[in-house]
């Protein structure tokens, strides 16, 4: 798995409007608008055990990749515990860097 190459997707997505963060990814989950969760390694066990019962409910695939911090960098904003893809193309190439 390549993590560099995964981040730097994610900095692709987000110049291309395709990332959401923070709370709004719960919303996304449940709408079924987001094709992959992000969650950062060192997201609390309080995050983790919201969005990851979420993703498995609505089939949403997710990861774990990095700390807060390099999810924050990779998309130009502050740390990040949780980031959600918006399109399928991305979802499906970082996807990729890990199987």
């Amino acid at each position: 798995m390549n993590h560099n190459k995964a981040l730097n997707l994610l900095g692709f997505a987000q110049r291309a409007g395709k990332i959401i963060s923070g709370e709004a990814c719960t919303a996304f989950i449940k709408q079924k608008k987001v094709f992959l969760i992000i969650l950062a390694q060192d997201a609390s066990d309080n995050t983790k055990n919201q969005i990851i019962p979420l993703c498995r409910q609505y089939k949403i695939p997710f990861l774990e990749l990095g700390s807060k911090i390099d999810l924050g960098i990779s998309i130009g904003k502050s740390p990040r515990a949780v980031i959600g893809v918006l399109e399928k193309n991305f979802a499906d190439a970082i996807w990729k860097t890990f199987y």
